[in-house]
């Protein structure tokens, strides 16, 4: 069983009540359009599983949190412009590595660009 702290606890309820809230926009052509590779627990083989809401269609974000990273455990701020024609950053501290590291689901927000913004689920299940 996995312990969590009340604030853990608080900061992903307050996290799917965003993405709830984003999944209600779209795009221009009606969908909801996300990127989901895979990875195994703890990401200790490959890379982790990255899904961007509200991605473009016209020209995608993209984010590679690598094997590497979870395992180094750092704070590390990633661009995520890909193939748009704008980006954003988002940050995944230290203690969100500790929880991939543990085979768990983290969601962060990228910056804003002119009122445009995605939340990012990182997964290492």
């Amino acid at each position: 069983m996995i312990k969590t702290s009340m604030i853990s606890f608080f900061r992903l309820c307050s996290s799917l009540a965003l993405v709830a809230a984003l999944a209600s926009c779209s795009d221009e052509g009606g969908k909801t359009m996300v990127d989901a590779p895979a990875g195994p627990a703890g990401c200790s083989a490959s890379d982790a599983t990255v899904t961007i809401a509200t991605n473009h269609p016209h020209g995608k974000h993209a984010l590679v949190v690598s094997s590497a990273d979870v395992q180094a455990g750092l704070d590390k701020t990633y661009d995520i412009m890909g193939v748009a024609v704008h980006t954003h950053m988002v940050t995944i501290t230290a203690a969100d590595f500790t929880m991939l590291k543990a085979g768990g689901t983290i969601m962060v927000t990228s910056t804003a660009f002119e009122g445009n913004m995605h939340v990012i689920t990182v997964s290492c299940a």
